[in-house]
């Protein structure tokens, strides 16, 4: 080195110039440029995180590959991170693990459920199979004296186990999330029986002093049998016929740790509303499994037993359709007889078809209706009823609210013919009634004695106030003194009032002003006056414009006096005019 490119003595002894620090560093470059440049890129690789990160992610999976082949120590290593951030992601949402999840598990359970029903198709082929052995034979003649259908008694005496139903149950307030039955046609009170199954749970806690965490896994009520799973939010309960397997145990917890797995939302945010546990439902149906017994029977080969169970066979069922098409047939028209307004004429019953045939009242119940509360197909019976007015009560009583329509609050009765009305009707009513009772057949009359008039009777007080107004006349006047306006306007108002309810209920009212004297003067002249005091009222209500009543006038001078004349003052109280009212029904 020293050879080729010299000190830096010597390289300023042959420029004959001092060496300065600009010299040496450009030597320092010239030596140690690459150097210096590798270290450079060295430390910046080093410093810099993206790069370290992307050549990090280029021999990481090829070091976790070779780490597989030294033992389980990277597994080991990995464990508890792993478990950690699998917590961490379900608290934060479930709902990705459960979706997850969903395409393995939904083939399982589907796959479970496709073997259980398998095997009871394949043990049902076993029963047909020997469908003319003696046991099989016993079998058909059970379910023909029961009335079940051969299946089921099949079903009965093969069965080893059935889930009957299963419930979800929330924990905290014993509230039903969801519910599902192998028989909906035989569903119970799913929320009463929830809340039983708590309420057990809690008496068990209370009574025995059991922890909190603990509770009642197992009820059995002869060959039924309960059985619980507890999980956090919830527990499920599965109600079994027979004797179940412990297999089944885990069937049932594995569907409750995934229900809390996919609805955990669903529970945090649980406020008694259980629609958002519907997805819940397709995990509880993989719970309703089933086991029947598999062993077959030694077959029953012998060619006459077989022709003649098959003809007993045929009989029964033709015996067994007529009795129940008889019976049927039979409890009909005995409901028909009992009916009112329906008198039967002539029937035929039969297997395929019927024929009825008689009298019917339009108020009666139509027969047709009642085909199918008997399993009578309305379609295989032929009716024809003649109408007739049937005289029974119940119908004619029956006719007499159709006709009348009486109105809320008003009940109709009848006995010997005659027709009574109880409770407050409008005056329409009442008239329009009394009208057309005699019109309905069978009734003999209306009685409205204790039927109120609700108009008359909102009238009443008005007409009170009316015939006790009384207008003072001076001694010879027959015009109204300014003192008595007052009592003018009062007595107009009410007539008003008495219009408009006259005119609103359709009611006949005549208001007679009747004009009186004092017993001063002749009784010609008196006639005289007091009929000018009554004109000169009449007219000024007239000119208030008050309609809706018939009104009138009577002069009756001393006649008809209000007071006996004792005093000045019975006198000029009978210089007056007052109003006689009178309500037409």
């Amino acid at each position: 080195m020293s050879d080729s490119v010299g000190s830096a003595d010597d390289v300023g002894a042959s420029t004959g110039e001092p060496v300065g620090d600009d010299q040496l560093d450009r030597l320092r470059r010239l030596i140690l440029a690459v150097e210096q440049d590798r270290l450079a890129e060295l430390e910046r690789r080093l410093d810099d995180p993206e790069t370290r990160a992307d050549e990090l992610s280029r021999i990481l999976p090829e070091s976790v590959a070779r780490a597989a082949h030294h033992g389980n120590r990277l597994s080991l290593a990995l464990a508890p991170a792993v478990e950690e951030a699998l917590g961490v992601s379900i608290k934060k949402n479930r709902r990705h693990l459960a979706e997850a999840l969903a395409p393995a598990m939904g083939p399982a359970i589907r796959r479970a459920i496709a073997e259980t029903l398998r095997a009871m198709v394949d043990s049902f082929n076993q029963v047909l199979q020997h469908s003319f052995s003696p046991r099989a034979l016993r079998w058909r003649l059970e379910a023909w004296r029961t009335g079940r259908q051969f299946a089921e008694v099949v079903l009965t005496h093969s069965l080893v186990f059935r889930v009957e139903q299963v419930f979800l149950v929330h924990r905290k307030s014993g509230l039903l999330l969801q519910h599902v039955s192998a028989d909906p046609a035989a569903q119970h009170d799913a929320d009463l029986v929830s809340g039983m199954l708590t309420a057990i749970q809690d008496f068990v806690r209370d009574s025995f002093s059991v922890d909190a965490e603990q509770a009642v896994d197992t009820m059995r009520v002869g060959n039924v049998v309960v059985w619980v799973e507890q999980a956090e939010e919830a527990y499920l309960a599965a109600v079994v016929w027979g004797s179940p397997p412990v297999s089944l145990r885990a069937v049932l917890r594995d569907a409750l740790e995934t229900i809390h797995l996919e609805l955990g939302e669903a529970f945090e945010e649980y406020a008694g509303d259980s629609a958002a546990f519907e997805p819940a439902r397709h995990h509880l149906e993989g719970c309703l499994q089933m086991q029947v017994q598999g062993k077959g029977e030694r077959r029953f080969w012998l060619a006459p037993a077989i022709i003649a169970g098959c003809l007993a066979v045929l009989v029964a069922v033709w015996v067994s359709i007529s009795l129940r098409a008889a019976s049927r047939w039979g409890a009909y028209l005995a409901r028909l007889e009992t009916e009112p307004g329906i008198v039967v004429v002539h029937e035929r019953g039969g297997i395929r078809s019927s024929s009825l045939s008689g009298l019917r009242d339009p108020g009666a119940v139509d027969p047709t209706r009642l085909l199918a509360a008997y399993r009578l197909d309305p379609a295989q019976v032929a009716s024809n009823w003649e109408p007739y007015l049937s005289e029974e009560p119940v119908i004619v009583l029956a006719r007499a609210r159709s006709a009348l329509r009486p109105p809320p609050g008003v009940e109709l009765a009848l006995a010997g013919g005659v027709l009574s009305a109880s409770g407050a009707a409008p005056h329409v009513w009442v008239v329009e009634a009394l009208r057309r009772a005699n019109g309905i057949p069978g009734v003999q009359g209306l009685d409205t004695g204790a039927l109120a008039d609700s108009d008359l009777t909102a009238v009443s007080g008005v007409v009170t106030r009316i015939e006790s107004t009384v207008l003072r006349f001076d001694p010879g006047s027959a015009e109204l003194p300014l003192r008595e306006e007052a009592v003018f306007h009062a007595v107009l108002a009410a007539l008003d009032e008495l219009g408009e309810t006259a005119h609103r209920a359709v009611m006949v009212v005549r208001v007679d002003v009747v004009g009186h004297t004092d017993g001063t003067g002749s009784e010609r002249t008196n006639v005289r006056l007091s009929r000018a005091r009554a004109e000169w009222v009449l007219s000024a209500i007239e000119a208030a414009g008050v309609s809706g009543l018939d009104l009138g006038i009577l002069g009756v001078g001393t006649s008809q006096p209000l007071r006996g004349e004792a005093s000045d003052e019975d006198r000029a109280h009978n210089r007056s005019v007052t109003f006689r009212v009178t309500v037409e029904r």
